[in-house]
């Protein structure tokens, strides 16, 4: 969907998608990036890519802070529309890593937050030694906010044995 605004006698046009607005440009795909997976709430920012439109990257994400001169020059504002997190349809994917002690039921203990916050879980990955006393586990989910995220997290640092609980960042 796109929209113009006056702003100093011009017009810019706007891009919506899956509720994220990007100005300056008109009839492009945009798609949320996989390497930071931006959520509501998060501060994002477009990039031109070449051939596939633009693709939307947390400001935090590892590929962006890295970005070389001529490549930072290809970012382009994007924002999210006001009401975005409200949209009842709309789920993101995102990735935690939790550092943790490695002891019996861990994983089930985990699992018991994501299930009471009604999350979906999509994929999961635990890596330990066996004679490690640390594990760590991968989990990618759909949440709808980073309110909601931020909830889980918190969450998650409460159970026993949980050292840290990280986002990816790309």
């Amino acid at each position: 969907k796109e929209t113009e605004t006056e702003q100093g006698g011009g017009k810019i046009k706007k891009t919506h998608y899956n509720g994220i607005e990007v100005e300056g440009i008109e009839n492009c795909l945009v798609r949320l990036s996989k390497c930071c997976n931006p959520l509501p709430g998060d501060e994002i920012v477009g990039y031109v890519t070449r051939g596939r439109g633009i693709s939307i990257h947390r400001t935090d994400c590892t590929n962006v802070v890295g970005m070389n001169d001529s490549d930072r020059n290809r970012l382009i504002e994007a924002t999210w529309q006001a009401g975005a997190a409200d949209n009842p349809m709309a789920c993101y994917s995102t990735e935690l890593r939790i550092f943790c002690a490695n002891r019996t039921g861990m994983l089930f203990d985990v699992s018991k937050v994501l299930t009471e916050e009604n999350i979906n879980v999509t994929a999961i990955n635990s890596k330990s030694g066996t004679r490690s006393e640390k594990a760590t586990f991968t989990v990618v989910f759909e949440i709808k906010t980073v309110d909601q995220l931020n909830r889980v997290i918190n969450k998650l640092r409460q159970i026993p044995g949980v050292i840290d609980v990280e986002r990816s960042i790309g």
